[in-house]
This record gives C-alpha cells, structure tokens and sequence, in this order.
C-alpha cells in the first residue's frame, strides 16, 4: 500500500475521536492496517475502543500462533477497551484444546479493563466451550451477547450494569441456573434468548417462579426457550415474542400486561382460548403476530373446528389493537373463525395480515365477513413453500 501525503490525506484533519469512531466499524485487523497510510495514522489505531476478531477460521497451527501473537498484542497495547467482540471457529479439535484457554484469558483481561460491550462465540466440532465465568462479575458490563457454549458451575452473578443481553444455543444444568442468571441482571432492559436446553427438567416450585423480577424489562424475545419461564417476570415489557407452548403450561397464571403494546406468539397447534385468554391479559395491545406449527409438519394435527366465538371481547380488540398478522396460515376452520373473530370485533384495526401457502383461497371466507373497522385491509400474500 502506498503512502499518502499529509497534503492529500483530507480525513487525516479530522479529529483523533472521529477518525477512532470509523475505525471502530471496521475488524480489528483492517484497523491496525490503517497504520501505514500516513505519519498521522499510525498510533490511531491503538485509541480505538472497539477490538473487533470476528469471523477468524483457525485451521493449521501456523495460522492459530500467528492470529494469538496478534490479539496479544494489541490487547497489550491499550488500557481501555470499551467493546471486544470475539468469532472464532477451530476446524481442528486439537487447536481447541489449545487455543480456548487463551480466549478465557483474552476475555478475564477485557473485563478487567471496564468493557461495556461483550460479544462472544467460540465454535469448535467435538466439544461444547465453557462460558467464561469472569463475566458474571463484571461491573461494567452493559450489553453481552454469547452464542454456542456450557453454562455450568456458577454460584452467585452481578451484572449491576447489564441493559441488554442476548443468547442461543446455550446448555444449562437447570432452568434455576437460567433464573440465576437474570436475577442477577436488576436493570436488564432488552432480553433475547433462544435454543436453549437443560441436563436437568426439575421443575421450579412457586416460590422460585414468583420471586423472578425484571422490573426494568421492556423488551424480550423467547423463542425455543424448552422451558416453563415464569411469565410474571415479563408483565412490565412492552414488547414480546415467546413461543407460547413451551413457556406456559395450563396451571400457570397469566399476568396482565398493562405495557404491553406488540405481541408475537408461536404456538404449536392454536390453541383458541389460550390465544383469547392472552389478548385479555393484554389490554393496551396494538400489534399481535400470531404464527403456527404443527407437531409433526403435517396439516391433520390442527384441530378444525374447536373454535367458538367467547362471549367476553378483549379491551385490546376494542380499543387499541390496529395490525394483525397470521403467519403460516394452513386454511384450517378453525383459523379462518378466529380471523373472522378479530374482524369482527377489531374497531380500530387497520391492517390484517396473512401470510399463507401458495394455493390456498381464503379471499371470498374474508372479504366479505362483518368488519368492526371501516379502515381495516386484509392482505393476503402467498409464500411459496
């Protein structure tokens, strides 16, 4: 690369923070690059605060001492790192065992130098990693995302700093270690997890369900939890996707959702008056999603006709609810009634959306039903499967 003359070189005028904020878009690697463009390059790099390694494939032991030579050395080149985002996958499991060791160490380093933001996954192809336990302690931590690792063999978790945090594919010895993980997150604000699974299916008792609060929580995401999560520690968000049949069961009572103004919900097999009895938790409901499975990929497992209308109409449905999806929509009986349902006693919805196999004709059962809203379209949009 050739150099550039300080004549030239027009972002070089620009200020050490504004330049360290471009460079902090970039990889780590294509930062320190930066350094040979001219005189005035080449201590920025070492200002920025974000140390980006993502997507690193390490396949041969020469590329695995050379990418460790590097990260060392410009972890060791700085004193505050705000951000350190970590990818890496060992195509040999020999370079793992070797190599995961050091990763633990480049993370304890960051969390003692006051990150703010974590980003982790480590991927290997014959054994899951182990989550880096020093993070549970760090007291500046304000977003962590992870992906693909062991959570075991922690006792007590303080994230006192911790506003948004996001996780899949992760292993747990227990739900109760799930729970302990967010407890200890008191001003947690946006929660996204999926894909998880447990050693153990102890159930929690009443006790453990209710003492679960996430006051601060406005938004979550639970898709593919496997696990019973106690609802009420969702009541305060304001927005929510959960998948409906594995976070709920029939006992469980369900919190009224006074904030609560976009719902997503994935059911396997609608449920009717579960759907009802969730808008009815839900008074100040704006937009509801509503997408199915079913238990083994065909048609038959819906139930047709288990749908009568409730006498009861959800305040959300008079007064506020105004977008309606229906996703994965299979023409059964049952879905058409419950849309017509929604239609019917919709007053300000302006949009119904179905998204439905390509040949299927549902036009004629819904254009012509009674419509609560004057405004209200139904789209219908075929998806080719």
């Amino acid at each position: 690369m050739s150099s550039i003359t300080d004549d030239d070189d027009i972002i070089s005028t620009l200020p050490d923070a504004v330049i360290c904020h471009i460079l902090s878009f970039l990889h780590t690697k294509q930062s320190v690059a930066t350094s040979i463009l001219s005189k005035r390059w080449i201590n920025l790099w070492r200002s920025v605060p974000v140390l980006d390694f993502w997507d690193v494939e390490l396949d041969d032991r020469e590329t695995y001492f050379r990418f460790n030579e590097f990260v060392y050395s410009v972890l060791l080149s700085r004193n505050s790192i705000k951000s350190f985002f970590i990818d890496i996958w060992y195509d040999d499991p020999d370079l793992a065992h070797l190599g995961i060791p050091n990763v633990i160490k480049w993370i304890n380093y960051v969390v003692q130098h006051g990150v703010e933001h974590l980003k982790i996954y480590i991927g290997t192809v014959d054994f899951i990693p182990k989550f880096p336990i020093s993070i549970l302690s760090c007291r500046t931590l304000v977003v962590l995302q992870f992906e693909g690792l062991v959570m075991k063999g922690f006792s007590s978790i303080r994230l006192p700093s911790l506003e948004r945090l996001r996780f899949q594919d992760i292993k747990f010895t227990n739900v109760r270690d799930l729970l302990l993980l967010l407890a200890g997150c008191p001003i947690l604000e946006d929660l996204r997890a999926g894909y998880l699974s447990f050693d153990s299916e102890d159930t929690l008792t009443y006790q453990e369900r209710e003492s679960l609060s996430l006051n601060k929580l406005t938004k979550a995401n639970l898709g593919y939890t496997f696990c019973h999560f106690p609802l009420k520690a969702l009541q305060n968000v304001e927005h929510l996707f959960i998948e409906i049949n594995k976070v709920y069961r029939g006992c469980d009572e369900i919190p009224n959702f006074h904030n609560l103004t976009n719902l997503g919900l994935y059911s396997i097999n609608y449920s009717w008056h579960l759907l009802v009895n969730v808008l009815k938790h839900c008074p100040n409901l704006q937009i509801v999603a509503l997408s199915q499975g079913t238990a083994n990929g065909t048609i038959e497992d819906v139930p047709e006709n288990n749908w009568v209308d409730p006498i009861f109409v959800p305040q959300c449905l008079s007064l506020h609810l105004r977008t309606c999806k229906l996703l994965n929509f299979l023409g059964q009986q049952g879905e058409l009634l419950f849309a017509r349902y929604i239609l019917k006693n919709a007053r300000v919805l302006r949009t119904m959306k179905i998204h439905c196999s390509e040949d299927l004709k549902i036009e004629r059962e819904l254009f012509f039903c009674p419509r609560a809203s004057p405004i209200c379209d139904v789209i219908i949009k075929s998806v080719c499967k």
